[in-house]
């Protein structure tokens, strides 16, 4: 028997004009078999064999195959054959693929039950994170807190840089605010900022600042089983739906956010424009069922510490490190570590000492007006500084302390540290600029960047350089220099 390709392939050059031997001849098949099939005008038919040729690779396999499937139902194919590999399978992965899909398919489908909900009995809670949006400084991965009602199905979004306790309470207490009141009870998943660990009867045993906010709210807890997303099936749908939506508007308006703030605006606004009819009117009964929320605590909603200021001017909080001057070195901080921003105050008087953006665990903030005192006073230091990457944020920057190293390897470090030291009275992007500037000259020193920069004589070129860097130049205040006028007439 021949293959389909074979029969349509006899078929062609039979009225080609070949006769039976010819075509053997370049079809490799015998010439009886060519003969046969050439005057025939049915194509061939196949029969499943009763037997298989070979010995399936992965009949040892079923049965651990059908307890992972129990046990993550969600696995693929790839994840699957992966874990195969590691306990003896030999076969390919498209045998895994094609077995896979069958057992799939011949799982029985399972009912779904629609659920009914009181007004203001629930409100449920989780996260859609790493969406990537576009923002003026560059794209950033960020998380959506997404809390809906069940009920009335009414849903509202806020964006956060990271995935920790005080973005997940913030986004908690905001949907409070929004809608107007506080449910009996909030549906989430086992983040581990909230859960510490899950009991094997099925408990949960919580972080402490967690179960201290849960007292402070009085709501009660209902955390989702693991792998168990079906629990709070309501707001997973509406973060499917809300994310695919909201990227196509942000691709269609071709929006590009500011900051945080802007991005939240506009989430707020989406949300608004997208509700119906049916969960207005919904609302309005729920809105009444709703339970009086507490008033915004700084001690509830975020994880504040004391911690000492280190020899080297830093902060070691939650896993990061944040920088503070050199006047508060050795002294004891108050740190308030909110979802954008961490803001560091001395312990005993509460004064303002830093306040940086908030970066995810092992993530640092180094300000560059906090070190380039220290620095100037040890220039060499910088040499082999940890944090030495934020003395260069541009090219043109590691370029010129290339060339001070080059005319006088001596002072090189000290000429370059009072260049970016510029920075205290003029923006960084003219900096750069100036600096991009003065490498177009022969010599290169601070003195020439510097004279670039007088307000009086700065060139319009440097302006329009800098914006390339994302930030727009700031205007002087030239008050100070009309004080020293004299006066004419006495006015």
């Amino acid at each position: 028997m021949v293959s389909m390709y074979s029969f349509q392939n006899i078929r062609v050059l039979k009225a080609a004009g070949k006769n039976f031997t010819q075509i053997a001849e370049e079809l490799g098949l015998n010439r009886s078999t060519v003969r046969k099939y050439a005057k025939s005008n049915t194509p061939p038919k196949y029969k499943p064999r009763k037997v298989p040729s070979r010995e399936d690779p992965l009949a040892p396999h079923y049965e651990d195959m059908e307890r992972l499937l129990e046990r993550a139902p969600k696995l693929s194919a790839s994840e699957m054959f992966e874990w195969l590999v590691e306990r003896g399978y030999k076969g390919s992965e498209r045998t895994v693929q094609r077995k896979f899909k069958v057992k799939r398919d011949s799982k029985p489908k399972e009912r779904d039950f629609e659920q009914v909900y009181e007004p203001g009995e629930q409100s449920q809670f989780d996260f859609k994170e790493s969406l990537e949006l576009p923002f003026k400084g560059g794209p950033l991965k960020v998380n959506l807190h997404v809390g809906t009602l069940p009920f009335s199905d009414y849903v509202s979004v806020k964006a956060y840089p990271n995935k920790n306790y005080e973005c997940f309470m913030d986004g908690v207490q905001s949907f409070f605010e929004t809608i107007g009141g506080m449910t009996k009870n909030i549906r989430f998943d086992n983040l581990s900022p909230v859960v510490k660990k899950i009991l094997p009867e099925g408990g949960r045993l919580y972080t402490n600042k967690f179960s201290a906010a849960a007292k402070h709210y009085g709501f009660g807890l209902l955390p989702c089983s693991p792998g168990r997303g079906n629990e709070k099936g309501d707001v997973e749908r509406d973060i499917q739906t809300i994310t695919r939506r909201f990227l196509n508007h942000v691709a269609v308006e071709g929006l590009v956010f500011k900051d945080f703030e802007e991005l939240n605006s506009e989430l707020l606004k989406f949300c608004q424009r997208r509700r119906s009819e049916e969960t207005r009117t919904q609302f309005a009964i729920e809105s009444k069922a709703l339970l009086p929320c507490p008033e915004r605590d700084e001690d509830v909603l975020t994880r504040c510490e004391e911690v000492r200021a280190t020899d080297l001017g830093t902060i070691n909080i939650m896993r990061s490190i944040y920088s503070v001057p050199d006047e508060a070195i050795g002294v004891l901080c108050w740190v308030v570590p909110g979802p954008y921003e961490l803001k560091i105050y001395r312990n005993d008087t509460r004064a303002h000492i830093a306040t940086h953006p908030r970066k995810p665990e092992k993530e640092h903030s180094i300000l560059i007006e906090h070190c380039l005192r220290g620095l100037l006073r040890k220039p060499r230091a910088m040499i082999r500084w940890a944090h030495r990457e934020i003395l260069f944020p541009a090219p043109e920057l590691n370029a010129f302390y290339n060339r001070l190293r080059h005319q006088d390897s001596s002072g090189a470090e000290r000429e370059f540290l009072r260049t970016v030291n510029l920075v205290q009275q003029i923006p960084m992007p003219e900096i750069i600029a100036a600096v991009g500037l003065v490498l177009e000259m022969s010599s290169v020193s601070f003195e020439a960047v510097k004279e670039l920069l007088l307000v009086e004589r700065r060139p319009g070129k440097i302006l329009a350089l800098s914006e390339r860097h994302n930030q727009q130049p700031i205007v002087p205040n030239l008050g100070a220099y009309d004080e020293l006028i004299p006066k004419v007439g006495g006015g």
